[in-house]
Order: C-alpha cells, then structure tokens, then sequence
C-alpha cells in the first residue's frame, strides 16, 4: 500500500478520539448501507417503464470517477422491502390510487397532496435515523416518465446533495466531530467534523495547512488557507493545489490524461470553485480522485482551499469519496468575534 510521508517535517497534533457508541443509547434504529447503496421500492405492476428510466438515471457513470455510478440500486416492492426501508438511502416509485407505494408513504410522511403531479420530495430519517427517502408518485405512469425524462439533471442532483449533507450533519452531531470541530475553530480559526478513525497533522497555525488522513484505504482531507480573500478562480485552485501536494504529499500533481470537471457550486454558504478529478504520483507510483473546493471568506480575509483525496487500487471510489466529500461539506469558517 502506499504511504504518504510528508517531505516537510509536521507536527502530529492528536488522533482524534476512540469511537462513542453514540448510537447504542437511542431507540432509534440507525440506517445502514454504503455511501452508493439505494433501495427503490416500486410496485410490481405500477409503472415499469418509469422504473427503468429511473434506474437508468441513478446508475449515471460519473467520468471523473472513471465512470463508476452513481448510485447501485437494489429494487423492492413494498411487501417485500422488510429491513431494505432501514437502508439509508431509499427512493418510493408509484402512481396515486394505485399500488401499496402511495399507502407506504402516506404511513410515514405527512403533508402528502394525493394527486399531484409527479415530483422529487426528500425526507430524512423515515424509518431510521441518519437516512434519505426520496418520494416521486406520479397522477399516471406517463406523468412520471415525463418527469424523470424531464428533470434528469434536478433529479440526480438533489439526491446526491441530500445524501451527501445527511451524511455531513451525521458527523457533525457525533460527539467525537463536536469535539474535533471546536478544537480545530480555537486553534485555527475554522472547523470540521471529522468521524473516528482521523489522526489530525499540522505544521501549526502559521503554516496554514492541515491535513487528516485515514488509512485502509488511504484518505485524505487537507485545508489551506492564506492571508487575503483573492477571489477563488479555477486557475488560482489548480496552482495551489499543485504547489501544496508537490510539498506536502511528496509530489503528487494533477493526472491531465484523465477526465477533469471544473464548476462553481455552493460550500459553507459561500460560492466555491469545485474541481473533480484524478491526481497522480510517477515515483510512488500511486493515483486516484480527488474533489477540492477553493473560496474566500472575506469576513476573516482569507482564502481557502478544502481538499480530499484517496487512494485505494481495487476497491470503489464512489463511496469512499462521498464519504470524503461529506467531511469536507462540515467545513466552517465562523466570522470573528466583535472586539
């Protein structure tokens, strides 16, 4: 297996705290599964062309990724689901008046408009705590071809928004991410709650870089940040990260024959340039994705940068990135105290 070491001498600042069995003293079941697991609960006779456009959609093979999916989906019906509603991402498939999808949902989810035509809504912790339920019933099964046909992009997104926040929050509200989280806002000046198993390295709050790593596979999430709130631009992301990796993480740099995305999205509350995709090492001989975020904060003045990365040869990606890409999303930067 590979192994980072650092070519600049850090300083290992502390292993995060041993694992609470925060789970074990509340009644409520916690929902299981992989980052990339979904459950789709149709019924049999309701809809079989609108299943299979649905399926089509949610195995959408991400390039960056090297076309892994986005999701592996297992189908259910309602009679059938059992212990598969305690997975911790599910999506109900039907049509009003028809079948036993619409009565499932109803028994679970309120404020339901029978009737309506069909249309993504997400639920969290349905049938078990830390889970997202998507629900699309439609007035007919041409409603909701047309649907899932039509808002192919909204779809995806959403989905893959909600499991990653649900997944973010989950980390934020263990105590060992509350805690890792307000030691890193008094030494640093911002906050991420990473779950058991990060050992936490630092040069120091003057260096501006951080890193935790995880290793089995190898993970890595690190933060920089610089004096000044240059706006973030794709250039601007791409140079840093190429000079902090050839510094920090014995030279890897950014794999230009594989595919690469570039795009601005919403982070922290903050637009952020996002870049996707694959970093290599020739001399350790060693590769893999990587998702980074680069955005200013102007409250602090500073420029910011939140990386993760992995490293794990035969094994799937998609689920140990949104794991990643989750400890990224519970980055914060609160503003400073008033004098």
């Amino acid at each position: 297996m590979r192994r980072r070491t650092p070519l600049y001498r850090l300083l290992l600042v502390s292993a995060l705290a041993a694992c609470l069995l925060s789970s074990c003293s509340r009644r409520t079941i916690t929902a299981t599964g992989e980052s990339d697991d979904l459950v789709i609960v149709a019924d049999a006779e309701v809809a079989p062309a609108a299943l299979d456009s649905l399926l089509a959609l949610v195995r959408t093979e991400l390039p960056w990724l090297l076309d892994e999916p986005e999701f592996k989906p297992t189908v259910t019906t309602p009679s059938k689901a059992g212990e598969l509603l305690h997975r911790r991402h599910v999506v109900l498939l039907g049509v009003w008046g028809t079948g036993e999808v619409p009565d499932l949902a109803a028994r679970r989810i309120d404020g339901l408009n029978a009737g309506s035509p069909a249309a993504l809504r997400i639920e969290e912790d349905v049938w078990a705590a830390g889970q997202i339920v998507g629900l699309i019933v439609g007035r007919d099964e041409p409603d909701l071809l047309a649907y899932i046909r039509d808002h192919r992009s909204e779809i995806l997104h959403r989905l893959d928004t909600a499991v990653v926040d649900r997944l973010a929050r989950t980390y934020r509200e263990n105590p060992d991410g509350k805690a890792a989280g307000a030691m890193l806002a008094e030494r640093y000046g911002w906050s991420a709650s990473p779950p058991t198993g990060y050992d936490l390295i630092s040069g120091g709050a003057a260096e501006g870089f951080v890193f935790l790593r995880r290793t089995q596979p190898d993970r890595n999430l690190f933060v920089f940040w610089r004096e000044g709130a240059d706006p973030a631009t794709k250039d601007l992301a791409v140079r840093l990260r190429q000079e902090l990796t050839r510094r920090y993480y014995d030279g890897d740099q950014i794999e230009w024959r594989r595919p690469f995305e570039a795009d601005t999205v919403s982070f922290a509350g903050r637009a952020a340039v996002r870049l996707s995709g694959w970093w290599g090492n020739d001399r350790l001989l060693g590769g893999g994705p990587f998702r980074l975020y680069c955005f200013s904060v102007p409250e602090q003045n500073r420029l910011y940068i939140v990386d993760g990365s992995l490293f794990a040869p035969g094994m799937d990606k998609v689920p140990l990135m949104r794991n990643l890409d989750a400890i990224a999303r519970t980055f914060a930067a609160p503003a400073p105290a008033a004098p």
